[in-house]
């Protein structure tokens, strides 16, 4: 398809957008160590720490270090809650029993809470440390090659501090709705939608094209006009991951993309890449590796803008305090009355990286200390989208939202195999940490297992579309099915059935 030209003068050849959006991980964690061969990364020095007890000055610093494994024995604590005792610290508790009070909040945020909040979620002594721990490069040779080659910005923060269904819904909406914790089984099952819609009835207002791409039950199904999508046997909306690969391979890719890695919640994300914690990171560093190197190697290379983030930073250490942030101005039906949170701060730093054949090497967006920060969060991809098409901002929050045409700094496109990378290096091999741990032995969702909060609230969300496709009669039988299962495996087999299901019913449409 011929697309409109760029009427801005600002995005060069770029005519369409792929955004991959990956999980849970801190700038600090996955790019700190960056600084050491470039100052101008606001990384680590190496002396940044924490302690399990802010307020103890004889409770021992723990200080940042390498990371020791591919794999976390637990996955840290990162809703509302938790990230308020990541960000302000703990006040002092007179009981040890008793899980840690937020801080009252101040400004800039001392950053000194992440041991102490990760304290509460592990069954291991020590085990706490590990949210203090960041990959060096040669652990993420694709994710770090990529930030030296093309553009990484310094300054990208999750849209609010919290997990990542509200911080999802910013680069769907530029809004959450209110919500800033994992949603409830009620509210899945209803559905979320928001006051000016998603960025996707913009898109197909103005006659672009999009799909969103994705292997297993993708997370935009909780909002209610994607779930239509998503169910619907005739939709070309939804696509799983591999027809990602043969629509670049076919010159068939849309204007925009969005891929959902593969989660594997069910099964305790054995088996996922999407860079969550409990499962191997280099798993994740293969899937960038793929969607990298099929556009590098396609027709679409000179006109396609790739856009690598993560939801949220997944309890991990972060010295940068967020900033300051413009409140989406939307309704805040799924706020929390507990919390009232105005939306006028962003979350932690997230990585991100922009590739494209107009981006010069060794780009850093932010690279000035001393000067005021360019500010960027989940938002700005939307604001991005919307000045190359022509389309009105959804909230206040996208409106004003920072863009990323400044990754555009070249006039003639890296094509040359010398000028832009035809291929990146594997993952790293087991030798990268001392002992890898097997996430086999770790991780198997367990048949006696109980439940975790992710895998509940996925079990939902499968359970709100097999909803949709079958017919009334049968609702009564599935909701009973549903609350009884209590157990990981339950849990896992379920999901895959109902992703069956619907994967079946695309075939045969």
């Amino acid at each position: 398809m011929e697309l409109d030209p760029d009427t801005t003068g600002s995005f060069q050849g770029i005519k369409r957008f792929v955004v991959l959006m990956l999980e849970n991980r801190s700038f600090d964690h996955l790019f700190g160590y960056l600084k050491v061969t470039n100052s101008k990364v606001m990384g680590l020095t190496g002396i940044e720490s924490n302690r399990k007890d802010p307020n103890s000055t004889s409770d021992p610093a723990i200080k940042v270090s390498r990371a020791s494994s591919f794999v976390m024995t637990f996955d840290p604590g990162h809703e509302y809650y938790d990230v308020q005792v990541q960000l302000y610290g703990p006040l002092k508790n007179t009981d040890p029993s008793l899980p840690p009070i937020a801080n009252v909040p101040s400004f800039p945020a001392p950053m000194t809470g992440f041991i102490a909040s990760a304290s509460q979620a592990v069954d291991f002594s020590g085990d706490e440390n590990l949210v203090m721990e960041c990959f060096q490069p040669d652990q993420l040779p694709v994710l770090s090659t990529l930030a030296s080659e093309f553009a990484l910005f310094n300054f990208w923060y999750s849209s609010l501090p919290g997990p990542t269904w509200p911080n999802r819904f910013f680069i769907h909406a530029a809004t959450s709705g209110g919500l800033t914790d994992s949603p409830s089984t009620g509210q899945i099952l209803t559905g979320f939608s928001f006051q000016n819609g998603t960025i996707y009835e913009r898109l197909g207002a103005a006659g672009k094209d999009w799909c969103i791409y994705n292997d297993g039950l993708p997370q935009t199904a909780g909002i209610s006009s994607l779930r239509d999508e998503y169910i619907n046997p005739f939709t070309k909306r939804f696509q799983d991951m591999d027809d990602f690969f043969e629509d670049v391979t076919n010159g068939k890719l849309m204007d925009y993309s969005f891929i959902e890695p593969r989660y594997d919640t069910g099964n305790n994300y054995l088996d996922g890449n999407s860079m969550h914690p409990l499962n191997d990171i280099r798993q994740g560093e293969a899937l960038v590796k793929r969607v990298y190197e099929a556009l590098r190697n396609s027709q679409f290379w000179s006109d396609t803008m790739l856009i690598i983030t993560f939801d949220e930073h997944g309890g991990f250490y972060d010295h940068q305090p967020p900033p300051a942030a413009v409140p989406p101005g939307d309704d805040s039906k799924y706020s929390n009355p507990a919390y009232l949170f105005p939306f006028d701060r962003l979350g932690v730093r997230v990585p991100a990286i922009v590739v494209s054949a107009y981006t010069r090497q060794g780009t850093l967006i932010g690279d000035a200390p001393d000067a005021p920060a360019t500010v960027f969060d989940h938002s700005s991809v939307l604001a991005t989208v919307e000045k190359r098409f022509g389309l009105d901002a959804l909230t206040n929050r996208d409106r004003i939202a920072n863009t990323l045409e400044v990754a555009i700094n070249l006039i003639t496109p890296r094509l040359l195999p010398t000028e832009a990378l035809i291929k990146l290096p594997p993952p790293a091999a087991d030798t990268a940490v001392a002992g890898a741990a097997n996430p086999t032995e770790i991780f198997a969702a367990g048949a006696k297992a109980p439940l975790s909060a992710n895998q509940t609230t996925m079990a939902a969300l499968a359970l709100a579309c097999e909803l949709k496709i079958t017919p009334l009669d049968y609702h009564a039988a599935l909701i009973s099915n549903h609350q009884k299962i209590v157990e990981q495996k339950d849990a896992a087999d379920y999901i895959q059935k109902v992703e069956g299901q619907i994967i079946s019913r695309r075939k045969s449409s």
